[in-house]
């Protein structure tokens, strides 16, 4: 593979394809002073019309929190627009060893991840299609868990903080791969 800059992008990529197939574009992004993380990209996975994302570089981190293994993020929805992922990347860039990255934690942007939506808001959470054998990677220097990243608009934080993530995650309107969904409201 002729992206990898080093051995740990080597070692990720080629177990990210041992699971899921060829990687199919890369994209890197570098917060200002922040280390640089790649996203790889997947078409058609889980299935045909959905474009996953997943970082490179987030779990050369370390924090203290983490206790066997790091986090690496996805991102899967129903769109071939590549900013989804870009905004994820972002996210391991800007808080390189700064956040834990754990189940229902929040990101917010100012402005949208992508221009055929209004999102600006990701939930953390398990991977739409992995269960949690299949999230979790064993390469010779590190553990990885694949932590999922669902896009919300602003206004629907306040509704998961109110019913919480089990009842958000049930709620009408909410669809697990669609980015131009409806809000979901209490």
């Amino acid at each position: 593979m002729s992206i990898m800059d080093n051995a740990f992008d080597q070692q990720w990529g080629e177990a990210l394809e041992e699971r899921f197939g060829t990687i199919d574009d890369t994209l890197e992004i570098q917060s200002e002073g922040c280390p640089k993380i790649k996203i790889f990209y997947f078409e058609d996975l889980p299935k045909e019309g959905i474009l996953t994302a997943v970082t490179c570089g987030l779990s050369n981190a370390s924090h203290p929190n983490w206790i066997g293994g790091k986090p690496e993020l996805i991102v899967s929805l129903d769109t071939s627009d590549k900013s989804w992922g870009f905004a994820a990347g972002y996210f391991a860039s800007a808080l390189f060893g700064k956040n834990t990255f754990s189940y229902g934690d929040i990101f917010k942007l100012d402005d949208p991840f992508s221009d055929e939506s209004d999102m600006n808001v990701f939930l953390a959470f398990a991977p739409s299609f992995l269960d949690q054998e299949n999230s979790t990677f064993n390469l010779p220097d590190r553990t990885i868990h694949l932590i999922g990243m669902y896009p919300l608009y602003d206004e629907e934080i306040e509704v998961y903080n109110q019913i919480g993530l089990k009842d958000f995650w049930h709620s009408e309107g909410f669809e697990l791969y669609n980015p131009q969904r409806g809000k979901v409201h209490s």
